[in-house]
C-alpha cells in the first residue's frame, strides 16, 4: 500500500485535548498540566496514571488464557528463551526465513529478505508476534533485558511505521500489543515518553480501524482489535464509540460471513478458525473487564465451532480445504468451551477432550447444504473411513480451483490427497495448489476450471443453497455436486455468470458448442460385504456437443503404483477406471510443460513433496466414467476391476475383487435415503 507519514503523528496538543477523555475526574492533573500547555508535566502525569490503572486492572488481564502467537517463528528444537536471546541480537525470522540485522543496528520494519520478495515476509514481521513472546519469556524469567529489546522494538517501529490508505492493523491491537502492555508497563524500560507514545499510537491504530474497513476475515480482526482499544484504554474520547462500533460490525458479520450451516464464506478451513478465533478473543477480553458481550454473538459462534466437529478426519485433524491448514480440532475447539452455548457444549467437548469427555456426536456423516460439503464416515475412531466431497461454491476469498474435490482418509492416513495450501508468493508452486492440477477433479483439454476469472461475490450469495444432493443411510452414504462454468478460456455451459444461476445468464444465450458439464456422484460403501473394506465408487459424467480431452485426477499418498489394464494398484489404494478406451498415466514430480505431481508440507517457501498424481485419460463428448477408489492393506481383498456402461444414462455398475467376486451396485438403490444403497 502506498506510504504516507511517519507516526505516531500526533502533537501533544491534539492528543492532549482531543483524543484524551479529560472531563473523566482522575484526569484533573493531567487535565490541569495540558490546559495550561505543559506538555512536559502532562505526559508525566499521564504516565503515572496509566500506570495506576494498568496495575489495578492486571491481575483481570492476565486471567485471560494465554494464547500463544500464531506466527512465532523459531529454528528448529530452538526453545521460547532461546528465540528471545537471538532477538537481542536482532536476529528476527518471518515465514520461516532468518534476517541478521547486527546487534548494533536497528531494525528496519520494512526489510524485505526473501530471494522474490514475498510480501509476507514484511507482513507477518509487523504483526509483532515475537513482542508477546518477548513478554511471555518476560513474565516467567523475569529479564529485565527482555522489557528493554521491546521497548527498543516498539522505538524503532514506531518511528519508521508508515500510515496505510486502508487499516492493516487489527491483529496486533487484538492480540499482540495488549499482551505486551500489560506485561511491561512498570518496567524501567518503559519510560514515561514511550508509554505515552504508545498510547498515541493505539489511539492512531483505533482511529484508522475506525474509518478504514476492509472485508472477509481481515475486517474480522480489524474491529477485534477496535473493540479491544475500547475496552483496555478507557482513557481514550472514542473509546466507547469505537467500541459500540465494532460489536455491531461483527455482529453483522456473522450473518454476512457465517453461512447457515456455520461455515465461514471464505470456505477455508483455515479462515473459519481465524474468524471464529478473533471473536474468541474479544469475548474473553469483554467478559474479564465486565462489558456485556451480544447474546447472538455466541449463538453463531456456537454453530460455526461445530464446523470444526463435522469436518474432522479420524486423526483428529481438519483437511486442508482451499487455503486451509491440517490443524487438530482438538487444539482449535478447547479454548471456545469457555463461550459456546450449553445444547451444543457436550458434542464440542467430546472433541476438544480427544473423546474423554463430553458426549460422542449422535451422527456418522454430515452434509452442509449451504456451504456444499459433504462428510462421509463410518465411524469416529482412528481406524474410521472418512471422506469428503467439495460440491461447494467458489467463496468469498482464498479459493481454489476445486470443485468437486474428493478426499478420503483410511488405513490411518490421510490417503487421497490433494495440493494443499502453499506460501502465497507467486511461485509455480502456489499457482499449481491454486488450480484444478491439484486437485481430484477433471481437467478438460488439459485445463482446469477457472471461476477466479469473473467470479463475483454477492452478499445474497450466503443464504443460497449450494445445489448439492446426498442421501445418508445405515450401509451407503451418496452425494452429488455438478461444475458448469468455464474450464481455462472456453465459455461456461451455460454461458451465465460463473457460480450463478440460469437467470443471471446473458439475453442472447449462443449455442453450447464449447461448453461442457461436469457432474460427480461420489458412492461411500460403508459396510461393505463380510471380506471386504469400506471403499467409494465416483460416477463422473462430462456432457459436452463437442469432443474433448478430459483427464481424471487421484493425488494418492501410497507408493509403489503399478498400472494395470483397469486402473493403478498402490500399497495402500486401488484405483479402477471403467471403460475400455480410456489410458492411465502416473506423474510424480513433474515441472514441464506444467507441474504435477506435488503435495505442500507447510505454508513456508520450499515446503512441498512429491507425490503419485494417478491421470485416466479419455476422448469423447459426453461419457459416464465410473472409478473405485479400495483402500486395503498388505495382502487383503483388492478390487481389480470396474464395468459401468458410457451412456451417460446408465446407472448400473460392477465391481470385481481380487479373490473372484464380482459385486453390482445400481445407483437408484444406492441413492435411496431410507435402504442406504443397499448393494445387491
Amino acid at each position: 500500500m502506498p506510504e504516507t507519514e511517519n507516526g505516531p503523528l500526533l502533537t501533544d496538543e491534539t492528543f492532549f485535548h482531543s483524543c484524551l477523555d479529560l472531563d473523566r475526574p482522575e484526569m484533573s492533573e493531567v487535565r490541569h498540566f495540558a490546559e495550561n500547555h505543559n506538555y512536559g508535566q502532562a505526559r508525566s502525569a499521564l504516565a503515572a496514571l496509566l500506570r495506576s490503572g494498568l496495575a489495578a486492572r492486571r491481575e483481570r488481564f492476565f486471567a485471560i488464557p494465554y494464547e500463544e502467537p500464531e506466527n512465532v517463528y523459531k529454528y528448529p528444537g530452538e526453545t521460547d528463551e532461546e528465540a528471545c536471546e537471538r532477538l537481542r541480537k536482532h536476529v528476527l525470522i518471518s515465514v520461516g526465513v532468518p534476517c541478521d540485522f547486527g546487534a548494533a543496528g536497528e531494525i528496519n520494519w520494512k526489510a524485505n529478505p526473501t530471494y522474490n520478495q514475498y510480501r509476507e515476509w514484511t507482513w507477518q514481521l509487523n504483526r509483532h508476534h515475537e513482542w508477546k513472546m518477548l513478554a511471555h519469556e518476560y513474565n516467567r524469567t523475569k529479564k529485565e533485558a527482555y522489557a528493554y529489546q521491546a521497548a527498543e522494538f516498539f522505538r524503532t517501529w514506531v518511528r519508521q511505521a508508515v500510515r496505510p490508505e486502508q487499516s492493516v492493523c487489527g491483529i496486533r491491537m487484538g492480540a499482540n500489543w495488549p499482551y505486551v502492555l500489560f506485561t511491561f508497563f512498570d518496567t524501567e524500560a518503559f519510560t514515561d515518553d514511550l508509554l505515552v507514545d504508545w498510547y498515541q499510537s493505539v489511539w492512531e491504530h483505533g482511529q484508522r480501524l475506525y474509518r478504514n474497513r476492509t472485508h472477509g476475515n481481515w475486517l474480522i480482526m480489524e474491529m477485534n482489535g477496535l473493540a479491544q482499544i475500547g475496552i483496555l484504554y478507557p482513557q481514550f474520547k472514542q473509546r466507547e464509540e469505537w467500541l459500540q462500533s465494532a460489536f455491531a460490525a461483527l455482529e453483522e458479520e456473522l450473518g454476512r460471513q457465517i453461512y447457515p450451516d456455520g461455515f465461514q464464506y471464505e470456505l477455508s478451513t483455515g479462515y473459519h478458525d481465524v474468524v471464529i478465533n478473533n471473536y474468541e478473543r474479544l469475548i474473553l477480553v469483554a467478559r474479564a473487564f465486565g462489558v456485556p458481550v451480544p447474546e447472538r454473538m455466541t449463538e453463531r459462534l456456537t454453530t460455526a465451532c461445530e464446523i470444526d466437529v463435522k469436518l474432522m478426519m479420524p486423526d483428529g485433524c481438519l483437511p486442508d480445504i482451499n487455503d486451509g491448514r491440517m490443524e487438530a480440532s482438538r487444539k482449535l475447539l478447547e479454548p471456545k468451551l469457555s463461550f459456546i452455548r450449553e445444547e451444543k457444549a457436550e458434542t464440542i467437548l467430546w472433541a476438544a477432550s480427544g473423546g474423554t469427555r463430553g458426549t460422542r456426536p449422535d451422527y456418522l456423516s454430515a452434509a452442509l447444504p449451504y456451504s456444499g460439503f459433504f462428510i462421509m464416515r463410518n465411524g469416529w475412531e482412528n481406524g474410521s473411513v472418512w471422506g469428503f466431497l467439495d460440491a461447494a461454491p467458489f467463496g468469498r476469498g482464498h479459493q481454489h480451483e476445486d470443485k468437486l474435490n474428493l478426499l478420503i482418509y483410511a488405513q490411518g492416513k490421510y490417503l487421497l490427497t490433494e495440493g494443499g495450501n502453499y506460501a502465497y508468493d507467486d511461485s509455480e508452486m502456489r499457482r499449481y495448489c491454486l488450480s484444478s492440477r491439484a486437485h481430484n477433479t477433471v481437467l478438460v483439454d488439459h485445463k482446469g476450471q477457472n471461476r477466479r476469472a469473473s467470479y463475483v461475490w454477492e452478499d445474497s450469495d450466503i443464504e443460497k443453497l449450494s445445489g448439492m444432493k446426498w442421501g445418508i443411510g445405515d450401509s451407503c452414504d451418496w452425494a452429488e455436486g455438478c461444475y458448469d462454468g468455464a474450464y481455462g478460456g472456453m465459455e461456461c455451459w451455460n454461458w451465465g455468470k460463473p457460480g450463478k444461476n440460469e437467470e443471471n445468464a446473458k439475453d442472447e444465450v449462443p449455442p453450447k458448442e464449447t461448453g461442457v458439464r461436469h457432474t460427480r456422484s461420489v458412492y461411500f460403501i460403508k459396510k461393505a460385504p463380510e471380506g471386504l473394506n469400506p471403499f467409494f465408487l465416483v460416477v463422473d459424467r462430462l456432457e459436452s456437443r463437442n469432443t474433448h480431452v478430459y483427464d481424471f485426477l487421484w493425488h494418492v499418498d501410497s507408493e509403489n503404483p503399478v498400472i494395470t489394464e483397469a486402473g493403478v494398484d498402490l500399497e495402500e489404494m486401488a484405483v479402477c477406471v471403467s471403460g475400455n478406451e480410456k489410458t492411465m498415466e502416473i506423474i510424480r514430480g513433474r515441472e514441464e510443460p506444467e507441474w504435477q505431481g506435488y503435495a505442500a508440507t507447510g505454508t513456508e517457501q520450499g515446503m512441498y513433496r512429491e507425490i503419485n498424481c494417478i491421470v485416466a485419460r479419455v476422448q469423447s463428448d459426453t461419457i459416464r466414467m465410473v472409478t473405485v477408489l479400495y483402500p486395503h492393506g498388505a495382502g487383503e481383498v483388492t478390487a481389480c476391476r470396474v464395468y459401468g456402461g458410457e451412456n451417460i444414462e446408465d446407472g448400473d455398475m460392477e465391481v470385481a475383487f481380487s479373490d473372484g467376486r464380482t459385486y453390482s451396485f445400481q445407483e437408484a438403490v444406492m441413492r435411496n435415503d431410507h435402504k442406504g444403497g443397499e448393494v445387491s
